[in-house]
């Protein structure tokens, strides 16, 4: 990752450090479903809200895409509730407070030929006070009319630690470094906080990647970093210290982990509280996971290299019912890229092949971080909107996915909004029910390769998923097409529109979206004919009129580097409009 794009990535990270709420190749280019090599076909189930409504009495399915499966039958409690011809399927309106049991079959032009592993799900109605996160512009909606303590706990106090790029004044010269700092409080509340104390100084280096973890064994807290010369980015070292609370900061090691370059790291703590390191490598072609000395602060040994040959950055682990997931973003600079992950029961032992999980453009963000907050799962991606040549209205903010996780599998979905709850973890809250989620579709002109349009509605939006590109064969220099009928009449609350994203030359759709009643009469919704975002577009309904039929117009695709045309990168994963039917 660039120098420029990491430190901007750290200013989200700095400050302080909560860990005591978190429990710390290339593109596909064909347009066929991909095999994903396991032993077990698993699905999983995730609880949601809708907007407006109190119960989390909702679930959302998930499961692998087969190559060999044309159909996809849903079950509940043993009873098929649906079809599906992607991977997801909505379950709407439960008893609240029952768990059900869910598993898929897959067939073959009317053939069943695999059943998944069954997942349960158990709804419920919250209680207590939450936080309410926009998904779409990073901001808090609502917050906690009760101050929390926030930091680390540690003993009787709360600690807080920052790692910060600063300037000072050292023999009367103005030093530009790396400075660590701690303060404490009795309460961990506003007010309270002791004057910030000074660890150590770093002038004229570089660190990325920071991270304070808390080592109970010790009872002292690690801090990691990627470090680099001020000049270059050649140095690839580990800086991992240990700081005794009120006490000294002790380095352990400023080197390349046993003789090996490392640049994009992070440490990962098991349920025996054994640390590893986890390092891209090899020009940040492999990762490399290392074993931490009882300190955390020396690694002692190379566990494993994974991910060869792959390019992958941002690495983190997770481990849920004994299976260890490990996640990653591509290289990609400002921009959004497909996150995968790769799954195992051994850190040492073999893991799967990479495997996509979310959507193409990770929601048009880039994977940063997995964290387990109460009983659910967040992943935590950055969007980079400000730094892309032309700036997204919103900025630079996390985006906050919910994952979930089946004997291997996992999967990560996108909602508008997050509650966070101290009693329940993130409650997802969908803006609407999906309306258009396997619905039938129409195209004015003929796919590409033979692929239909209602790919555009299957809800499978990964790299490998098919998209809807206009065949060579069709009318030129004029835009084409879909009709989207969503069989009932809605009000719309929300539309998103997902792209096909070639990194590096990132390319703009410019588009309108039309609503109608009657499919003759349309009215305009969404005007994007200037439109410079790439990848996902979350685009807000403020129209309260009932629709049945929306039409996608697509006049051009224009790569955003060039400005000039991009055809060749066109292609259409999926459209969804959410809202309540009538």
């Amino acid at each position: 990752m660039n120098i420029k794009s990491q430190q901007a990535k750290n200013s989200f990270l700095f400050i302080f450090i909560y860990l005591c709420s978190l429990s710390l190749q290339p593109a596909f280019a064909t347009q066929s479903k991909k095999v994903i090599t396991t032993d077990i076909w698993a699905a999983t189930a995730t609880v949601f809200k809708l907007v407006g409504e109190k119960a989390v009495n909702n679930v959302k399915l998930n499961w692998m895409q087969r190559e060999d499966a044309d159909l996809y039958k849903i079950y509940r409690d043993g009873n098929c509730i649906g079809e599906a011809k992607g991977n997801t399927y909505d379950d709407y309106n439960l008893k609240a407070d029952k768990t059900f049991t869910y598993h898929v079959e897959a067939f073959k032009e009317g053939k069943k030929i695999a059943t998944s592993a069954s997942q349960q799900a158990t709804t419920f109605t919250p209680s207590g006070e939450t936080k309410i996160y926009d998904n779409l512009n990073g901001k808090y909606i609502t917050k906690e009319s009760i101050k929390k303590p926030q930091g680390m706990k540690i003993g009787d106090l709360y600690f807080s630690y920052k790692m910060e790029n600063v300037e000072k004044e050292i023999d009367g010269q103005t030093l530009k470094g790396w400075l660590a700092t701690e303060s404490f409080s009795p309460t961990g509340l506003d007010g309270s906080w002791s004057a910030s104390r000074e660890l150590a100084f770093y002038p004229n280096v570089k660190f990325e990647g920071i991270a304070f973890r808390y080592n109970v064994k010790t009872g002292k807290v690690v801090l990691s970093a990627h470090y680099e010369d001020q000049s270059g980015y050649v140095a690839a070292k580990i800086y991992l210290a240990q700081i005794t609370p009120k006490g000294e900061l002790e380095v352990g090691t400023v080197e390349r982990p046993l003789g090996h370059e490392s640049r994009d790291q992070s440490l990962f703590i098991d349920d025996d509280g054994t640390a590893y390191l986890l390092s891209a490598t090899n020009m940040n072609r492999d990762i490399n996971i290392y074993k931490l000395d009882t300190s955390w602060t020396k690694p002692v040994l190379l566990v494993n290299t994974i991910c060869k040959g792959l390019h992958r950055e941002t690495p983190a682990i997770i481990k849920k019912d004994g299976e260890y997931y490990f996640f990653s973003s591509k290289a990609s600079g400002w921009y959004p890229s497909q996150t995968m992950y790769t799954s195992a029961t051994d850190l040492g032992g073999e893991w799967t092949p990479m495997r996509e999980i979310g959507n193409n453009s990770t929601f048009d963000a880039q994977f940063n971080r997995i964290s387990t907050v109460g009983k659910t799962c967040g992943v935590w991606s950055y969007h980079w909107g400000a730094q892309r040549k032309y700036k997204t209205p919103d900025g630079n903010f996390p985006r906050i996915s919910i994952a979930a996780f089946n004997k291997g599998y996992a999967s990560m979905d996108y909602y508008r909004y997050l509650e966070f709850s101290d009693k329940y973890g993130i409650i997802p809250v969908q803006n609407g029910r999906n309306l258009t989620l396997n619905v039938p579709v129409t195209a004015a002109v003929p796919g590409a390769r033979g692929i239909k349009a209602d790919c555009i509605t299957d809800g499978a939006c990964t790299e490998s998923s098919a998209y809807f590109q206009k065949s060579s064969n069709a009318t030129t220099g004029s835009p084409y097409m879909f009709t989207i009928d969503m069989q009932k009449e809605a009000v719309i609350s929300e539309i998103n529109l997902s792209t096909r994203l070639v990194n590096g030359s990132e390319a703009a759709y410019k588009y309108t979206i039309e609503g109608s009643r009657d499919g003759k009469s349309y009215k305009m919704l969404v005007d994007g004919k200037l439109n410079w975002q790439v990848g996902f577009l979350i685009l807000n309904i403020e129209d309260p009129s009932l629709y049945r039929y929306l039409r996608l117009r697509v006049y051009g695709v224009v790569n955003v580097h060039k400005n000039n045309s991009a055809m060749w990168a066109d292609g259409i994963y999926e459209f969804a409009a959410y809202g309540k039917p009538q």
